[in-house]
């Protein structure tokens, strides 16, 4: 494989890395464990006579009734880790019903795991599980309420549904003793800020204490996540580096192709080489371009992402699983462990900006004991640009952390106000935060005040239009004319996507968007083969709402605000696939506007003298790009969490690009240094004239990558780095630019 890849003149290989088999250190023999003996008789039915030696210590760790969160590597035997305690637990008491909820982040992961988890109860006598989700048949619901499994599998959104709901599961679930949360990176973000307060509506419902147990393969924070998800102090057992197979590495850089063009060329390599194959890319919109280039050379290619409906996700999952797919592109959607038989292939579009993202793709990869291939496409974008300079250091970052923010004001409304159905709610229970969040339930006649805040009738529709907890802005369905809902978009990226002219990209066919307003996009179809794409065009204005925190950095006054950010589109770039020439600009016939609370930093950095308005606008502009690049590194954050406006006073604001705020903002405030320092290396090492891909242009900049300048901004990360300036004082002023 080695040789066809440096065979290749249409590319060059930047770094090689050979990852050898790697087994984790056996602990005491099963004989030795102190567990019933049915379980280790069970275990030595399965062939296994030692467990690994963090298993044996999260094993004891539960059993003395401590939180935990296991971190240990896909395949490692996690599961067993947190399950065998629970097991001998139950085995005291196994007529006490449902005793242990396993929540997954997916129905299609959790049902995965449930085989898992029947193969290791197949030899314990007694002791059952069952699955209750939203696919969960009413039949078996029923059967569940009336003889409940000691062992109940779900997920956070059914859990959040059903306590909200279903007084029937508020009961299965109040002599709960254990809950455990796999995949706990997952819930990083608004998502982690969900699950913190459905874990808290949990605790009110149960009886009796809650034992917590966490388990990750990546997460570089495991006490301060738990800690915030849970609520409890936790403890920690880390497994270690492991792998069953060999997995080669390899950086490739196109030379005579397009990124994309060279993902399709590595795919077809892997395809006729017999590997079964995993594209990953980060965006709906690549996944779909991608697909539609793929079929062109008649690869048998399907698309797995999110926006798509669940059973079309599933389709895909099963044909790949039978062997009916060559390969399939996906989003993040497919990174979680459900078992779509051996992988041997895993193609990155783009470098991962962390490694925590990189293993938990890669992981997929080799589980079964074989030789596996991880083929990453650098391209001309900074993050790639710093890999390219410095490949080793890629693989020898810490991993990166879990972000919560759990003052987040919309997603404290949601689940005050389910509290609020689920049972008699008091202010004296709640914290400073959510009796102000109360207070503005109640002004805004979502809730009545008295000594239990009631539930009002407009409160109860505002539940309504917001079951999911899988984000916290508006939900925009994606209609066509007949009405039918083809998929769903969230707002503010709903505006930039589904905006009056845009093309969206959905299931690998075109359509246009030709109307946009009071939560539906009305799209049409486009000719298959259409090769227009385009960028939206808009600005964003910050409003301080209030200041959360304030720190100083490299001499600079740092804070960390509330702010409230108006964000307008005003027009569109035509852009021609797959060249992306640019066709032509258009501007909206009517500005289209949202409005929305977030939180974020500002930094106020002064401008140096004698530079000109459209000099300090290109300079922080840039700034304000490099940043969010440098913050992709080494804070974790996704290319769309973070948002950035920039005033030619010198005023740079980096925001939670979600309303309410997700904690990226928060995390990247506490770790700013290494991000300026990391800016500065951006656009320092670039050897572009004042700008370009390698350095400062941003796929999401509202400018169409105007008013930029590179050297400019090396000039003034210079200064703050190295030098150190104190904070302007000055009121920002000029142009915003995004």
């Amino acid at each position: 494989m080695l040789e066809i890849l440096r065979s290749d003149s249409g590319h060059k290989i930047v770094y090689e890395y050979v990852e050898e088999r790697c087994e984790l250190p056996l602990g005491e023999a099963v004989r030795e464990l102190p567990l019933r003996e049915e379980i280790k008789r069970g275990l030595q039915r399965r062939g296994i006579e030692r467990l690994y030696e963090y298993q044996v210590e999260a094993l004891k760790r539960i059993l003395e009734g401590k939180n935990v969160v296991v971190v240990a590597g896909t395949g490692a035997g996690k599961t067993e880790a947190f399950l065998l305690p629970i097991l001998n637990e139950i085995l005291d008491e196994p007529y006490r019903g449902v005793q242990a909820l396993l929540l997954y982040p997916t129905k299609a992961l959790a049902r995965d795991q449930r085989q898992r988890i029947d193969e290791i109860l197949s030899a314990i006598f007694g002791i059952r599980c069952a699955i209750y989700d939203g696919d969960t048949p009413i039949r078996e619901r029923k059967a569940i309420f009336e003889n409940p499994p000691q062992i109940l599998v779900s997920n956070p959104d059914m859990l959040h549904v059903a306590l909200l709901h279903s007084r029937e599961f508020r009961r299965l679930v109040s002599n709960l003793k254990w809950v455990v949360l796999d995949d706990m990176h997952v819930y990083s973000g608004v998502l982690g800020a969900h699950v913190a307060y459905v874990v808290r509506r949990l605790k009110r419902i149960v009886r009796s204490r809650l034992q917590f147990v966490g388990a990750s393969a990546t997460v570089g924070n495991p006490e301060e996540a738990g800690a915030k998800i849970f609520g409890e102090e936790v403890e920690v057992v880390e497994a270690g580096r492991g792998r069953r197979g060999r997995v080669v590495h390899v950086f490739v850089k196109p030379l005579a192709r397009s990124r994309r063009a060279e993902v399709l060329r590595l795919l077809e390599i892997c395809i006729r080489e017999g590997l079964k194959t995993i594209v990953f890319v980060d965006s709906h919109r690549s996944a779909e371009l991608l697909k539609v280039m793929a079929s062109k050379r008649g690869l048998r290619v399907e698309v797995h992402r999110a926006g798509l409906l669940p059973e079309a996700r599933r389709r895909v999952e099963e044909r790949l699983k039978r062997g009916e797919l060559e390969a399939v592109v996906a989003t993040p959607t497919l990174e979680l462990g459900i078992d779509i038989g051996a992988l041997d292939a895993v193609i990155l579009h783009s470098i991962p900006p962390t490694l925590s993202k990189y293993v938990q793709r890669t992981g997929r990869a080799g589980r079964r004991g074989q030789t596996a291939y991880v083929l990453t496409v650098l391209g001309e974008d900074p993050i790639s640009a710093y890999y390219e300079r410095h490949p080793e250091e890629f693989f020898k970052q810490p991993l990166d952390p879990v972000f919560v923010e759990l003052e987040n004001e919309e997603i404290a409304k949601l689940h005050l106000l389910a509290m609020m159905l689920e049972g008699p709610l008091s202010p004296r229970d709640l914290g400073e935060f959510e009796k102000r969040v109360l207070e503005e339930l109640v002004k805004e006649k979502y809730a009545r005040a008295g000594k239990y805040v009631r539930i009002t009738k407009r409160g109860l529709a505002y539940l309504r239009e917001r079951r999911s907890i899988r984000g916290v802005g508006e939900v925009v369905k994606i209609v066509t004319k007949s009405g039918a809902v083809i998929g769903t978009r969230e707002m503010p990226m709903a505006l930039r996507e589904l905006h009056p002219g845009a093309v969206y990209l959905h299931g690998g066919s075109p359509y246009l968007s030709i109307e946009l307003r009071r939560g539906r996009a009305v799209v049409v179809p486009l000719p298959k083969d259409y090769d227009l794409v385009t960028y939206p065009l808009y600005y964003s204005i910050p409003s301080e709402l209030e200041v959360l925190d304030a720190g100083e950095v490299c001499g600079l006054e740092v804070k960390y605000l509330a702010l409230s950010l108006d964000e307008t589109v005003y027009g569109f770039v035509v852009k021609r696939f797959p060249t992306m020439e640019t066709v032509g600009e258009h501007v909206l016939g009517e500005e289209l506007s949202y409005s929305f609370k977030t939180k974020g930093i500002l930094l106020a950095i002064p401008p140096p003298s004698g530079w000109s308005p459209e000099d300090c606008a290109e300079a922080f502009h840039a700034v304000e790009h490099a940043l969010i690049s440098a913050a992709q590194m080494i804070v974790g954050a996704s290319q769309t969490d973070l948002g950035g406006v920039s005033y030619p006073s010198g005023h740079v604001y980096i925001y939670d690009s979600y309303p309410g705020g997700s904690g990226v903002s928060r995390t990247l405030m506490r770790r700013l240094r290494e991000v300026l320092e990391r800016a500065l290396e951006i656009v320092d090492k670039c050897n572009c004239a004042d700008g370009c891909p390698r350095c400062i242009y941003s796929p999401y900049c509202g400018n169409n990558n105007r008013y930029l300048s590179r050297r400019r901004a090396a000039e003034i990360l210079r200064l703050v780095v190295e030098e150190g300036v104190e904070g302007s004082r000055e009121p920002r002023s000029g142009r915003p630019l995004v």
